[in-house]
């Protein structure tokens, strides 16, 4: 397994180069240009009302361009552009639910006919078979119903920042921000039994075993830790590098990936990569992993990744670049579930 995951990792390329940023410059400089008017006598009142027009018209365009580079707005003059995805969150094939916190709101569509969009929330997770969805409003954890209403609501005594359903429903890992700390707490799936088990740790998604029995986090340290449920046990992760940015438990057996940059551990086999990761997760049993210049494997996606997570056989991830999307689906099958504005800002996606 080590042989095979470091020549995976060696066949990654470097990262694609960003686009320009000067463009909007150029573009308002021949703008100004074209509005730069000659000095006329004043019997050519006719020509400088016309020139002030025409200057007008380039200032609206102007300010069109302005928005349309924001992604307020849309425009080209002789033909209208459309976005390359769907402006509304679609469900990929071979999946029971998505979801997507895009700038504060969260989207879910699911197999069951489940569909929200525009709720603000802080963080967002599916239960197992997309049954329900648990999100962060307010200081409040909210489980909500396959119909959009309200299941249960527990306050968190914060806001939270990241939610993780165990494979089999009956439990929650959260982790929620405080006035001082991070604070990493469980809770039943029926909205009971809350309790702290760690009150100082990194915001980084837990990620619950198979069983359902223990489920690992990143420490306020940054080394990786597993919480075993029924000994109510904590115990440092062997061979955790210092800074583990993921966690991702394998959708069968015990097997934990951690990710520390360009560092992957499994087990005991450490291997590093030439360029920086930006997620693991665990695709039909293989280990999947990404780089920001737009490199996966064994899964491929086009264009620079942003993030990325994996839930059994799914997966899903934010693509930046000229056309900023959300894309899902299966090793076989992978396509754009949501286009996303110019600077949105992406906090979580859940896919099952």
């Amino acid at each position: 397994m080590s042989s095979e995951l470091e020549r995976r990792l060696d066949d990654l390329l470097l990262e694609a180069p960003e686009p320009e940023t000067d463009v909007g410059e150029r573009a308002l400089a021949r703008a100004l240009r074209a509005l730069e008017l000659p000095v006329v006598r004043p019997r050519r009142r006719l020509r400088v009302v016309a020139a002030l027009v025409a200057a007008a018209l380039a200032l609206l365009a102007l300010a069109a361009g302005s928005l349309a580079a924001a992604g307020a707005l849309h425009v080209s003059f002789g033909q209208v552009r459309e976005h390359a995805g769907p402006r509304t969150l679609i469900l990929p094939g071979g999946t029971a639910g998505i979801a997507a916190v895009v700038n504060g709101r969260l989207s879910v569509v699911t197999r069951s006919g489940f569909r929200l969009q525009g709720l603000p929330v802080s963080a967002a997770a599916l239960s197992p078979h997309a049954l329900y969805v648990a999100a962060g409003i307010g200081t409040s954890l909210v489980a909500l119903k396959p119909d959009g209403r309200r299941a249960w609501s527990h306050p968190a005594g914060g806001t939270v920042v990241t939610i993780a359903w165990a494979p089999d429903g009956l439990r929650i890992a959260y982790v929620v921000r405080t006035a001082r700390r991070l604070v990493l707490r469980t809770i039943w799936g029926n909205g009971t039994h809350d309790a702290a088990i760690d009150r100082s740790v990194r915001a980084v998604r837990p990620s619950w075993r198979a069983d359902s029995l223990a489920f690992a986090y990143v420490a306020a340290g940054g080394r990786a830790v597993v919480y075993d449920v029924g000994h109510r046990s904590r115990s440092v992760v062997p061979n955790s590098p210092a800074g583990v940015s993921e966690v991702a438990f394998a959708p069968a057996g015990k097997r934990l990936a951690l990710l520390d940059g360009r560092t992957i551990v499994v087990g005991k086999t450490r291997s590093r990569a030439r360029i920086r990761l930006v997620g693991i997760g665990w695709v039909g049993g293989e280990l999947a992993f990404v780089s920001r210049g737009g490199q996966a494997e064994p899964v491929r996606i086009p264009g620079p990744i942003v993030s990325f997570v994996a839930s059994g056989s799914t997966f899903a991830a934010v693509v930046g670049g000229e056309e900023p999307r959300v894309v899902a689906g299966t090793t076989g099958n992978v396509a754009t579930v949501l286009a996303l504005p110019r600077g949105a800002r992406v906090e979580a996606v859940a896919v099952r």
